[in-house]
């Protein structure tokens, strides 16, 4: 089919959002890191359409949306493309460290391949969305987009820019809790300027650095044992930990830092889960507690938005019939 007789195709793709479990900054430095998929989505839909024009209707970051076509516009040069719409909704909150712009990216390139060019490969789709990520944050580790192109639970490590360990583990093998994620407030630096602050850190002592992504290596592997000898206790040892290590590294802000310490009062656990932030917020945090009304009652005091979510969830995919916009 060639591209004049797409002009009435309807196709929807979409991406899950991604939470870091931890591993996150380290990982950019070599170290492994612990995600998972989230059961909040992001809808691209595409419309072929007469009109001489390429429409993108969405709430989310369109200079974005717009890298991505041009990496798939790259990626396939001879390719002329047909004029189209894009309609983009999204369940996952933007710049609050759940992956929103892999998301985005992963659903505008994967909509793109199979309407355009009728293929279906998501290890190229990841190739792509990284190229995307790498424009959105400086030094991305690859992660973010790993997780949300092939969903569940993930372990990564980046050896080289071209070399990266990628496991999708088993998840009915792990003993998943009930997480509640709290809103600190969207941070007001860019993933890109935190990436780039815990780099300067790095530059500027790197001894020290370096015997905290050592260390983080260590709660990261001690929560994957957690999660599958269902340890609860050691869970949020190594949840606080590590929380402790990101706060070290300058990318937790003091409200996020006055959450977390009153859900440990409590007898929980509570970290950032995205690059983070120091001005204001922090991201969304991810929180555990055994009575997780505990953690939601907490959110409420401090007046802040807060949501349950389930891990695991499926990958980029191709939804069936129209999606409601």
């Amino acid at each position: 089919m060639g591209a004049q007789n797409l002009k009435y195709m309807f196709l929807t793709v979409s991406a899950p959002g991604k939470v870091h479990l931890l591993g996150e900054h380290a990982v950019v430095y070599g170290r492994p890191a612990l995600i998972a998929a989230i059961n909040y989505r992001l809808y691209v839909s595409i419309q072929f359409q007469q009109d001489k024009k390429f429409i993108i209707k969405t709430s989310e970051r369109e200079d974005l949306a717009r890298e991505a076509i041009a990496e798939f516009k790259k990626a396939f040069p001879k390719t002329k493309l047909p004029y189209f719409q894009l309609i983009i909704r999204s369940e996952i909150p933007v710049g609050s460290g759940l992956g929103s712009s892999a998301a985005l990216a992963a659903g505008i390139i994967g909509v793109l391949l199979k309407s355009v060019k009728h293929i279906w490969d998501p290890v190229f789709i990841n190739e792509l969305v990284y190229k995307v990520e790498k424009i959105a944050h400086g030094n991305p580790s690859g992660a973010d987009n790993t997780a949300v192109v092939f969903g569940g639970l993930v372990w990564f490590r980046k050896e080289f820019d071209f070399l990266k360990s990628i496991w999708n583990l088993p998840i009915q093998k792990y003993k998943i809790p009930r997480f509640v994620m709290i809103d600190s407030g969207r941070p007001e630096e860019t993933t890109k300027e935190m990436v780039f602050q815990v780099a300067d850190l790095y530059k500027k002592n790197k001894g020290m650095m370096e015997e905290i992504f050592s260390d983080q290596e260590r709660q990261t592997k001690q929560l994957l044992l957690s999660l599958r000898r269902g340890d609860k206790k050691e869970l949020i040892v190594s949840l606080r930990s590590g929380e402790r290590n990101l706060e070290k590294m300058g990318v937790v802000g003091s409200f996020a830092f006055k959450v977390i310490r009153e859900i440990e009062e409590i007898g929980g656990a509570a970290k950032i889960c995205g690059a983070g932030g120091k001005k204001k917020g922090s991201g969304v945090l991810l929180c555990y507690h055994h009575q997780p009304q505990r953690l939601i009652a907490v959110a409420k005091k401090l007046n802040l938005p807060a949501f349950f979510i389930e891990l695991g969830g499926e990958g980029v995919r191709i939804e069936k019939g129209k999606v409601k916009q």
